[in-house]
Order: C-alpha cells, then sequence, then structure tokens
C-alpha cells in the first residue's frame, strides 16, 4: 500500500479536477440505486400489490417487510401514484425514470471526461519528473543500464501505471460507492437477505492475500523480459550496419526469437494466476445470489415476511451488486501490473544522483590560474582502480598531453574534467577550488566537447549547433559554421542550415558531422576544449579539412585532446604517457624520444619509417595511420575568450 500511497500523490496537484469525477460518481451511483428500486412502485401499481400492511401508498410493512424502503419511496414518489389511476401512475413513474437516467448519464459523462483530464494531466507530470531525473543522473548509472530498459521504463511503464494512478482509482470509488448505495438499498428492504448477499466479501478477500504476491512477481518478470526485448531490438536498429555487414539477419533473428519467447513465458505464467482469479470469484458471487434466491423464496412463500415486489427489487439489487463487489475482490489483480510498472519506474526517480551541486556551491564564471589533478585516483564502483595518484597542473598558455596504450585511463581522466565522474580519492582544483564546490552548470559552461562519436539530434542544421542556446542570431551561426570549414556544404543542401538531418545526421559523412560539432563548439566558444579523437575515425579528406577547424577551435583557448596520431602531439609543452592509470614519463616530445621507453615505443608503432634525424625532429606529413592500441589526450591553454 506503501508504493500505491506513493503513486496516488501525482493526484493532489489535480485534487481539484479529480474532486469533480467524485462528485459524479456520488450523483451516479445514487440515482443508479434510486432507479431501480422505483421497480417497486412500479410493479405494485401495474400489478396492484400489496407490500403487508396496508400504509402509505405502497404499504407501512414490519422490519423485515420492506417497511424502511416503503417510507422512503412514500416521501419520493407517492404524490405522484397515490389517488392516480393506473395508467396515470405509470405514466408518472415513467417520467420519472427517464429523468432520473437523464440525471444520472450527464453525471456519468461529467466523471469520465474529468477523470480522461485528470489520468493526461498526471501521465504529463510523471514523465516530466522522469525525464527530469534522467537529464540529473550520472554517466555510472547510464553505463550500468542497458538503453532499452530505461527507454521501456520511460514508455511502457510509465503507460503501464496511466490506469493505475486514475482510471484504476476512479473505478475503485465509483463501485465502492455504488456496492454502497446498492447495499444501504438492501437492508431497508430486508437485512436477512442481504446479510445471505454480502457472506461472499470475506472469501473474496482471502483469495485476493493468497494471490497478490505471485501476481505482482509475475508481473515483474514479464515486464523485464519486455524490457530486454526492447533493449535488443534498440541494439540491433542502432547497430543494422554492422548486422548486415556480417551476414548476421539469421543469427540476430535467432537471438530475438529466443527472448520474445522468454517473454511470452513470462506473460503466460503471468496470466494463468491473473485469469484464474475472475472465474474463482465468480463462482464465489454466483453462489451467494443461488444462496440468496432460496432463503429469499422462503420468506416470501414460507414465512410471507416479505413481498413479491420486494423480493423481486432485492434480487435485481443483489444482481447489481455483485458486479462492483466483484470487481473491488479482483482489484488486486487488476492493479497488479500497474504496482509493478510503478516499482521499475521508481527505480529511475529513486536512483541516487552520483555528481550533483554541493550546498553553497560556488560560481565559476571563467578560467584564469591552473587545473591541479592532486593525487587522484578513481575506480568504477567495486572494480579495480583505472587512475592510480594521478598529479599533474596544466596552466593557461601551455599544451599537455598525455600519451598511453588503450586501457590507461586517458579517456576515465579527461571525463573527471566536467565531473562526468568524481574522483575517488584526491581531488581537482580549477583555479584552487576544488571542482566538487563550484556549480556544475557554470564548470560546464567553460567546457567544449568533441568526441569521435558525434551527437547530433533529428533537427535542423541550425538546431545543432545552436543546440542548448535560445535566440542566436543566424549570422553567429553561420560565423561558427565558416570557421569550422562547415558554411560551404551545408549552404548546398537542399534547405540550407534548415535541413533536418536526421536521426544522428545520418544524412551527413563522417567528416561533415564532426565539422557540425566543431561549429557547435565554436559558437559556445569555452575557455576549455576537450577533443576527443576527433580525426580518428574520418579518411584522409575530411581529417584534413576537420584539422583546418580543429586549429580554429583551439586557437587562444584551454584544449584537451583523444587522438590516435602521436603526429599531432609535437607542439605539446608536456607530454606525460600513462600506463595502467599511473603517469609513467613526463617530458617535451623531444626528451622522451630521446628517453625512449613506452612514449618511443608507442612512435614507432605509427611510421613506417625511423625518424628523418636526431630525436625531436618530429615525423614527416605521410605518417602511417594510427595503431589500435595507441591513443592520446591532449591538453593545451590558452588565455579564454569572451562570449
Amino acid at each position: 500500500m506503501s508504493l500505491y500511497a506513493r503513486i496516488l500523490r501525482y493526484l493532489r496537484p489535480h485534487a481539484g479536477i479529480f474532486g469533480v469525477s467524485v462528485a459524479g460518481m456520488v450523483v451516479y451511483a445514487a440515482l443508479d440505486t434510486f432507479s431501480f428500486t422505483l421497480l417497486i412502485p412500479f410493479l405494485y401499481v401495474l400489478f396492484g400489490m400489496q407490500g403487508g400492511a396496508a400504509g402509505g401508498a405502497f404499504g407501512a410493512g414490519g422490519p423485515t417487510g420492506g417497511g424502511a424502503m416503503h417510507r422512503l419511496l412514500d416521501w419520493a414518489v407517492g404524490d405522484l401514484v397515490t389517488g392516480a389511476p393506473p395508467m396515470a401512475a405509470l405514466r408518472n413513474v415513467v417520467l420519472l425514470l427517464f429523468a432520473v437516467f437523464m440525471v444520472k448519464n450527464v453525471a456519468l459523462y461529467v466523471e469520465q471526461y474529468t477523470i480522461s483530464m485528470t489520468e493526461g494531466l498526471v501521465m504529463r507530470d510523471m514523465r516530466r519528473q522522469i525525464y527530469a531525473r534522467l537529464l540529473q543522473l550520472g554517466f555510472p548509472f547510464f553505463q550500468r543500464t542497458r538503453t532499452g530498459q530505461i527507454i521501456s521504463r520511460v514508455t511502457v511503464d510509465i503507460e503501464q501505471m496511466r490506469s493505475l494512478v486514475t482510471r484504476n482509482l476512479a473505478q475503485f470509488a465509483s463501485n465502492l460507492l455504488q456496492a454502497v448505495f446498492f447495499f444501504a438499498a438492501m437492508l431497508l428492504i430486508s437485512w436477512k437477505m442481504t446479510l445471505v448477499a454480502v457472506l461472499c466479501v470475506p472469501l473474496m478477500l482471502v483469495l485476493w492475500q493468497g494471490f497478490r504476491h505471485r501476481l505482482r512477481r509475475g508481473v515483474l518478470k514479464a515486464l523485464n523480459a519486455g524490457g530486454e526485448v526492447s533493449s535488443h531490438l534498440q541494439e540491433t536498429v542502432s547497430g543494422i550496419r554492422l548486422v548486415k555487414a556480417s551476414g548476421a539477419e539469421a543469427w540476430e533473428n535467432r537471438r530475438f526469437a529466443a527472448l520474445t519467447q522468454g517473454q511470452y513465458k513470462a506473460q503466460l505464467r503471468n496470466d494463468r494466476w491473473r485469469q484464474f482469479f475472475g472465474p474463482a470469484t465468480e463462482m464465489i458471487t454466483a453462489s451467494a445470489i443461488l444462496g440468496l434466491l432460496w432463503y429469499g423464496s422462503s420468506l416470501v412463500l414460507r414465512d410471507h415476511a416479505l413481498g413479491a415486489g420486494e423480493f423481486l427489487t432485492l434480487l435485481v439489487l443483489a444482481g447489481k451488486l455483485m458486479a462492483p463487489v466483484k470487481w473491488l475482490g479482483n482489484f488486486g489483480a487488476t492493479v497488479q501490473p500497474g504496482l509493478a510498472a510503478a516499482e521499475r519506474a521508481f527505480e529511475l526517480l529513486d536512483a541516487p544522483v552520483e555528481v550533483y551541486d554541493q550546498p553553497g556551491a560556488r560560481p565559476a564564471p571563467t578560467f584564469r590560474d591552473a587545473l591541479r589533478f592532486e593525487d587522484v585516483t578513481f575506480r568504477y564502483s567495486d572494480g579495480e582502480p583505472v587512475l592510480r595518484n594521478v598529479s599533474l597542473e596544466v596552466r593557461p598558455g601551455k599544451m599537455v598531453a598525455l600519451v598511453g596504450p588503450s586501457g590507461a585511463g586517458k579517456s576515465t581522466l579527461a571525463d573527471l574534467i566536467p565531473r562526468f565522474h568524481d574522483p575517488t580519492a584526491g581531488r581537482i582544483t580549477l583555479d584552487g577550488v576544488a571542482l566538487g564546490e563550484l556549480k556544475l552548470g557554470d564548470l560546464r559552461g567553460l567546457l567544449g566537447i568533441v568526441t569521435q562519436e558525434t551527437i547530433l539530434f533529428h533537427d535542423t542544421v541550425r538546431a545543432n549547433i545552436a543546440y542548448g542556446r535560445e535566440g542566436v542570431p543566424q549570422e553567429r551561426v553561420e560565423a561558427a559554421a565558416r570557421a569550422a570549414n562547415a558554411h560551404g556544404f551545408i549552404a548546398e543542401m537542399p534547405e540550407g542550415y534548415d535541413t533536418v538531418l536526421g536521426e544522428k545526421g545520418v544524412r551527413l559523412s563522417g567528416g561533415q558531422r564532426q565539422r557540425i560539432a566543431i561549429a557547435r563548439a565554436l559558437l559556445r566558444n569555452p575557455p576549455i576544449l576537450i577533443l576527443d579523437e576527433a580525426t580518428s575515425a574520418l579518411d584522409n579528406e575530411s581529417e584534413r579539412l576537420v584539422q583546418m577547424a580543429i586549429d580554429e577551435l583551439v586557437h587562444d583557448r584551454t584544449v584537451v585532446v583523444i587522438a590516435h596520431r602521436l603526429s599531432t602531439v609535437r607542439r605539446a609543452d608536456l607530454i606525460l604517457v600513462m600506463e595502467g592509470g599511473r603517469i609513467v614519463q613526463r617530458g617535451s616530445h623531444d626528451e622522451l624520444l630521446a628517453e625512449g621507453g613506452l612514449y618511443r615505443r608507442l612512435y614507432d608503432m605509427q611510421f613506417t619509417e625511423p625518424p628523418p634525424s636526431a630525436p625531436g625532429a618530429g615525423g614527416s606529413a605521410g605518417s602511417a595511420e594510427a595503431s589500435e592500441d595507441a591513443d592520446l589526450i591532449l591538453a593545451a591553454g590558452p588565455v579564454p575568450a569572451a562570449d
């Protein structure tokens, strides 16, 4: 119930609209019950029945003879039938029934329409909250959670909760109100028969308690299996080029078939118990109705304690009562899919935010002094450290490069600068202030990042260049594109800067996508720049154009570069060689070549010809492709330019 109570909190902002729905439920339930009790005067007038001792329009009867109901009907409709000819009395009752049905259905419309309004508003609020939470979560969450599972929870699971939050709750309230009104009307007619009719309720409660936990577990397994199907589908679509290039269509078909078979079995096991609940409650209610028939007949024929009109009306009310009672008994099974979906959705809302603004965080308006790593160690979860006691200093106007084989910890070190992760030990400072003490938005506002895997959205060229910035003039967008050598191919597009690029920029080549990303960074004009292997996946011509754009981008700013080609680090003031998460060599390009060691080995791996002269003369322009095992991070730092 604590989970359901948490879900119902989303109704609070819309309590007014939901209150109108409840008012409609009350009116509908009251008039629905009243319409059936009008059978008593109708039958009396039609067949000339008497309900007991004389008195009132329908007879006063004793406590077991419908006396209380008779008095209520005398007050409500006595003037319409008392003293009137039979046909006139029947006409009056029929007209009253028409009015009751009219008002009842207007109330039903109001109830259902306001429920739909509330449902839509609640779902909107929940999706907004979960999406906002996803944006708050750090990279560790996304690294340990499959994309398909996240999408499934935000879409499928939230939709599964849709009826639970409002419609199921409204149905619960409506059925409860109907049950109360029907039960009250039956009590007014005969408390003995009413007692027989409600004997099924405890049995339904016992049945529900026995199946509640089993149903929840079954639904969770089915939802998790559905999430795996979504994850596999997302991965296949994203990697469709590899699938087709590898001729792996049949293999992927078999994998998908196995996942969907698992989902089918999980759903079938869950439905086996859920579908049993309906027939079981049906048998309980049927037994109650049969008992009511037998006992009620004895009251009419043998004890003469109940009139025929009251007995028929009570049977009708009992039949009507069983429907909401059955629904209420089945409520536990009905809400289990929604509760299980809510449990999965709340896992996102409850996921810890590993990187956040600390209380009293300071602004970070610019970068003036130095960026320092002070004995920094970092590990993912409980694994081995990826960085071990790393210390370095980058000052404005200086270029520092980090070189090492794959797995040396270079990309992880770069990720610590924008606080994609926080160090496990040690600290990183900007102008003497620990990064954790700076406002996260301000810190990342000082950074521009261009990665090997260029991120473009299904939007226009202009929107992709000006991403995250509103109201940027067209001339500034074009100026950034020109500086990035991108204006030429953009102008040749069908709609120029208004051309939609497609998902992930599918309409562009790799070099064009990279230049769009560089234009985006130029528009931001950050004082610190991170280039993550920005040219490693390009052909020679694209690399040349992108390198020209990078030369413009790195001018007069602090830069962090991750690249495969060691030829790009020869301009560095200081090169730090990393291996196993540690810095194992320091020096300039010439000094490290003379020293030998790991840097020299990495350098020799990338050139088919030996260095042309003494160490430090640099490599030729015709260097070979970089080795798969040679990566580079390059950090440089001139004075930041004002935006």
